[in-house]
């Protein structure tokens, strides 16, 4: 049977599988090998010392290394060279599974090696390197010889040491989940109260609240009118896909785009949800951040389709999140792939195999052509961390940064404040310096040093003293407050109308998403992870042909953490800047 038979979607019958009275834990015996990163650094400080019900039931999947590491790297670095044959040649997920996926052989004998412990493997797949699996407490501790503890309440649990697996599979497994119950995702959008105003301009004011900054003060500011009146709008490019947790209004949405004058989003024309778990989750807490990602992506390229990838959160077996990313990832519809992904959210409660586990589908991502922001977040360099009181994601006492943002293989956006020029009847006239997004006390642009992910090449020699991965690549208007942002939500009479105001890295996320767009329309062909021309045209910049501002002035200290100072050039707070679109659009293609 090939490795895209069976083997690719078994599902082994409870009655077929094999039960093991006395399983042998992966210590005794055999050498073997400790899985490194695999519990949160958050366990010892959350979870105490009491022990975790021994019978309780625990439903796991590992997640198979990639193979052929070294052969991926020189493709995504060829895929992103002019000389190269391999420039913008990209892989379909059946190519990159056969590529660099675990191997039918591979599957099979970790399967196997789980199943001769006595757990029950439900299913194991190629496409998602997965390999699925059931048992309770006690039976993960022997195997894995980790102590799962957990709070009194019993509410939380988590290992509190990393897994150990035999030496001889180690190598082809990434990360081990469902030890614990930490993960949590916290979506980057602030909304702050309405504006009230008597100016009647429909773009800065709309249902007599603002002025605020609408779609068209965004082709002013960041200078895309120029792009739009010569067709370049995302037209022709595919589609962007937003990652939620919630669904739409769409008649809020409907609201914004007529306010707007932008297109309608009809489904199955250039609009569509994707239920990545099978359900529908409905609006829920998150509902703010959807609308802001699917009105500002669709803002920015109204030409392009926008899709919705939809996660459930009572409905998955890790992230509704995480289910949304890989979904976007590994679409294998023909023609229905998005070329842009926009994942507004960050995480708290995670190991650090699990940020390498989604830097591997981000690795995916770059290698089929797509490219994928991600929000820097909005606690500036404090970032987050997990309050077991709150079960929530809270902002941290430590630096920190979203290490979803950190991927070498994802662009970071960072966030910009500025008080905007607007002429007499509350519209924008012009750009005006940008300074760090910092709304004191409230929510500032995360920014500052990965703890997981080294430093990649496009960022060798900028910040010599630290080795590890820098963010944000490059920023976009954040602040609620200066300008706030306009987006599609319900009045007081709960009817659709457009709101006030909004903001966050949320914003420049699905903005940036929309760029990449633009510049896919005036190459003609999808031009995947942008970070090695960028950081190309910001070493260059001379501010007149790269079309990189930079940002050079505030700083992301928040919580108490001291953050980081913009100033010339590369700077964690900012990244390189932000952007004119007539200028950056029209000069990326110059490799």
């Amino acid at each position: 049977m090939g490795r895209f038979g069976t083997l690719r979607h078994f599902i082994l019958m409870t009655g077929l599988a094999l039960i093991v009275a006395a399983a042998r834990p992966a210590a005794a015996g055999d050498p073997v090998t400790i899985l490194a990163g695999n519990h949160p650094d958050e366990a010892a400080e959350i979870v105490g010392a009491a022990a975790a019900s021994a019978s309780r039931p625990l439903a796991m999947y590992l997640t198979m290394a990639l193979r052929n590491g070294a052969e991926l790297t020189r493709l995504l670095a060829d895929q992103q060279n002019p000389a190269s044959s391999q420039y913008h040649r990209w892989l379909t997920p059946d190519e990159f599974t056969s590529r660099f996926g675990p191997t039918d052989g591979d599957l099979a004998r970790v399967a196997r090696w789980l199943r001769e412990r006595g757990f029950t493997v439900t299913s194991a797949d190629a496409s998602t390197r997965e390999v699925s699996f059931t048992a309770a407490v006690a039976q993960a501790q022997n195997v894995f010889a980790v102590k799962i503890a957990a709070t009194a309440d019993g509410r939380l649990y988590s290992n509190t040491s990393d897994p150990a697996v035999p030496a001889e599979l180690a190598p082809l497994i990434e990360s081990i989940n469902g030890l614990d119950n930490l993960l949590h995702s916290a979506p980057g959008v602030h909304r702050v109260p309405k504006r009230d105003s008597s100016a009647h301009s429909p773009d800065a004011i709309a249902d007599s609240i603002g002025p605020a900054f609408g779609p068209a003060d965004i082709y002013t500011f960041y200078d895309e009118t120029p792009l739009l009146n010569d067709g370049i709008d995302g037209s022709g490019t595919g589609c962007i896909a937003v990652v939620e947790d919630s669904n739409i209004d769409e008649d809020a949405a409907n609201a914004f785009n007529s306010q707007f004058s932008l297109p309608a989003l009809t489904i199955g024309a250039n609009f569509d949800v994707v239920l990545v778990d099978k359900s529908d989750p409905g609006q829920t807490g998150d509902e703010d951040e959807t609308m802001v990602d699917v009105n500002y992506s669709h803002a920015v390229a109204p030409g392009s389709s926008i899709r919705i990838y939809l996660g459930d959160e009572n409905n998955t077996k890790s992230s509704a999140i995480v289910d949304a990313i890989h979904a976007a990832v590994r679409e294998k519809k023909k023609n229905s792939r998005c070329s842009a992904i926009s994942i507004s959210f960050s995480f708290c409660g995670a190991s650090k195999g699990f940020y390498q586990t989604q830097n591997g589908f981000f690795k995916q991502a770059a290698s089929q052509g797509q490219s994928v922001f991600v929000a820097a977040g909005d606690n500036g360099a404090a970032g987050l961390q997990f309050n077991e009181e709150e079960d929530a994601c809270v902002p941290a006492t430590t630096p920190n940064v979203s290490e979803l943002a950190a991927s070498p293989h994802v662009t970071a956006i960072g966030g910009t404040e500025f008080t905007p020029d607007y002429d007499v009847d509350g519209n924008d006239v012009s750009f005006v310096p940008e300074s760090v997004w910092n709304d004191d006390g409230y929510a500032a642009g995360g920014g500052g040093e990965s703890k997981v992910f080294n430093k990649p090449k496009f960022q060798k020699g900028l910040i010599p003293k630290d080795k590890k991965r820098d963010v944000p690549d490059i920023s976009f208007g954040a602040s609620p407050k200066s300008p706030g942002f306009f987006f599609g939500g319900r009045n007081g009479s709960d009817e659709p109308a457009v709101e006030c105001c909004e903001g966050g890295t949320s914003i420049g996320a699905p903005a940036w998403a929309g760029i990449s767009q633009l510049i896919s329309q005036q190459e003609g062909a999808w031009v995947g992870n942008l970070n090695t021309r960028i950081y190309q045209l910001g070493v260059e910049n001379d501010g007149a042909t790269t079309g990189i501002r930079d940002v050079t002035s505030g700083n992301n200290s928040f919580n108490g953490v001291t953050g980081f100072s913009a100033g010339p050039g590369y700077d964690k707070a900012s990244g390189w800047g932000t952007v004119d679109m007539g200028l950056f659009v029209l000069a990326y293609p110059g490799l």
